[in-house]
């Protein structure tokens, strides 16, 4: 039987549809997600000069330079020319297919909402520039490429944010930085000294808000990649537990012992 043909949909590699700069300075310039007829599009209009409005179900905020929306055609979102606004709007915006990258977009919204920083001279800043040149320019190698530069622009857009929580939440970052450093042999003091607040409140703070102690999420995040690996991986024992971020194989099996019930060998003899 011959295999059958790929399907579209289900294409992992994002495209790029558009690649535009504008000058707006009417109250007239101003679009209705929800009522767009466009196909499904994810969008990043970043602003070069003066400011937009973004509108969602919590109201408006403007989006001024140094900053960028996020949205979606189809979703009840809005923007536009903000009344009484002196300056022109100057933007930039790239509109890409969602195969492969839209995980990726809506966690960056889900956990810093759709109004973020795109600082100029940042790395996001540049690889959206590369990007934005390289699809007007139209000297991009394939879609490949295109699809690995989106990809990495919306990681950067991400780390970007983490980044500036360090300032406006030092709790907030610091979730975000036991997430992304698990694997390393870090301690909550040292974390609280990356958030730049002293343990104790670090503890205090994270667990009233998260309704998890950050000790308890550390160990967790821990664990449940050491379960994976396990699973996935010859590594031995000992090696697994490093790479999961324990200080010795006889940690990392108590720990294991206690979360699920057995040893890690058992669990990977479970494995064949």
């Amino acid at each position: 039987m011959p295999p059958l043909p790929p399907d579209p949909a289900a294409d992992p590699f994002a495209v790029v549809h558009a690649a535009a700069e504008e000058r707006q300075t009417e109250v007239s310039y101003r679009y209705d997600n929800a009522t767009r007829g466009d196909p499904d599009r994810l969008v990043i209009q970043r602003t070069l000069g003066g400011a937009a409005y973004f509108r969602d179900a919590a109201g408006a905020q403007s989006v001024p330079s140094g900053q960028a929306m996020l949205f979606t055609h189809r979703e009840p979102t809005g923007y536009g020319f903000p009344p009484g606004a002196t300056e022109p709007y100057r933007h930039r915006y790239l509109a890409f297919s969602p195969a492969g990258v839209r995980p990726l977009f809506e966690r960056i919204r889900g956990d810093f909402g759709s109004v973020v920083r795109l600082p100029e001279e940042s790395e996001v800043a540049a690889l959206f520039d590369e990007l934005f040149h390289g699809v007007q320019r139209r000297n991009l190698r394939d879609r490949f490429q295109e699809s690995e530069l989106l990809y990495r622009l919306l990681i950067a857009l991400y780390r970007e944010q983490v980044q500036g929580a360090r300032e406006r939440d030092p709790v907030e970052f610091g979730l975000h930085y036991l997430r992304s450093h698990f694997r390393s042999a870090i301690n909550l003091k040292g974390v609280a000294v990356k958030c730049g607040i002293t343990r104790e409140h670090f503890i205090r703070e994270f667990g009233a808000r998260y309704r998890e102690a950050p000790g308890a999420l550390l160990r967790r995040l821990r664990l449940e990649h050491a379960h994976t690996m396990l699973a996935a991986t010859e590594l031995g024992v000992a090696e697994v537990a490093r790479a999961s971020g324990f200080a010795s194989a006889n940690t990392f099996g108590r720990a294991y012992r206690a979360r699920f019930g057995r040893s890690p060998g058992e669990r990977r003899a479970a494995r064949g």
